[in-house]
């Protein structure tokens, strides 16, 4: 390969770079875009993490004196989320 065709395969090579660079940031921000909601929410528990630790280990505490009160409240609990996530599909759509 001779020297003036080396410099042309080299500006090639650069301005497909340059390219694949453009597509990779901007791939990166739609990547942000679309994780921006999950990001949220594991801030949230990041935050609250004490809080957490605090009352999971009362309620194992109390789980381990009123083991069916636990089981009732826990399924207390699955049914009102899944009825607020019910409402929320429901009315989000309208």
């Amino acid at each position: 390969m001779s020297i003036p065709n080396r410099a042309i395969e080299k500006v090639r090579l650069l301005r497909q770079i340059e390219l694949q660079r453009a597509e990779l940031s901007e791939a990166g921000s739609d990547w942000l875009d679309a994780t921006a909601k999950i990001d949220r929410g594991w801030v949230k528990i990041v935050d609250m993490r004490k809080y957490l630790v605090v009352g999971s280990s009362l309620i194992a505490v109390y789980g381990i004196r009123h083991p069916s009160s636990i089981v009732r409240w826990s399924r207390r609990a699955f049914g009102i989320w899944g009825t607020v996530r019910l409402f929320r599909k429901t009315f989000a759509s309208k």
